[in-house]
């Protein structure tokens, strides 16, 4: 039985945002990472916005969709020699530095969702269609370089 994708992954990713600063301010007893070491958080999501910036122009610098289209291109060179989900990886980088940012302990669920939806609905949804797509391509590529890192 096919599993059914009810959302796309950038809603997920706005859900973990907000339920990030509804902890931050339903619990402020648990705002224990204080300043200036919670602006460690403001380096990550920087690097968190690079990686899903660089891995969206990359899909679009070789024409093909980043959404649940028919891909048209293997995109395997730069960010994706290290990870074949570099996009994800942005995301997930980015929430636990606003939890970081935020310093509150429960916000740091939000990454922790957000991972496991990525990693447990989009992307074995994400792969079978590349194996189908791309054959043999595909699949020593997935040999060759990691899911995350």
């Amino acid at each position: 039985m096919k599993k059914k994708i009810i959302s796309l992954p950038p809603n997920y990713f706005f859900f973990c945002i907000i339920l990030s600063a509804v902890l931050f301010f339903i619990f402020p007893e648990m705002n224990k990472i204080k300043s200036p070491y919670n602006l460690l958080g403001l380096i990550l999501m920087g690097l968190g916005l690079y990686l899903v910036g660089k891995s969206w122009y990359l899909f679009k610098e070789k024409r093909t969709p980043e959404s649940f289209e028919q891909s048209t291109y293997l995109v395997t060179g730069h960010l994706y020699k290290y990870s074949r989900h570099p996009m994800y990886l942005g995301g997930v980088v980015f929430l636990f530095g606003l939890s970081i940012l935020l310093g509150n302990l429960y916000s740091f669920a939000s990454p922790i969702i957000f991972f496991l939806f990525i990693n447990y609905m989009f992307i074995p949804f994400e792969e079978e269609k590349n194996e189908k797509t791309f054959g043999q391509e595909f699949l020593d590529y997935k040999k060759r370089v990691r899911r995350w890192l």
